[in-house]
């Protein structure tokens, strides 16, 4: 997996965007640098949002993220 490095001020906040149209295209579209990225960058801030999903997946995609987020510092999931 290549590197990556953000040049950032001291004080600047790195936050990450996540967008999923189902409820698993996150993990499994990016999931393996989300886990690279908090690993790198403990001071990460996550916003993970799922667009697409029935009712029945809901608390499954609500885990799923719970569980690649649990050592990020900020995280906000959103289910639509």
């Amino acid at each position: 997996m290549l590197g990556l490095a953000f040049n950032r001020g001291q004080n600047a906040k790195l936050k990450v965007l996540c967008l999923g149209g189902h409820c698993d295209d996150i993990e499994i579209g990016c999931g393996g640098t989300i886990l690279r990225l908090l690993g790198d960058y403990p001071d990460l801030s996550v916003d993970w949002i799922v667009f697409g999903s029935d009712q029945r997946r809901k608390q499954e995609a609500l885990a799923s993220a719970g569980q690649f987020l649990a050592n990020a510092k900020e995280k906000r999931v959103v289910w639509r």
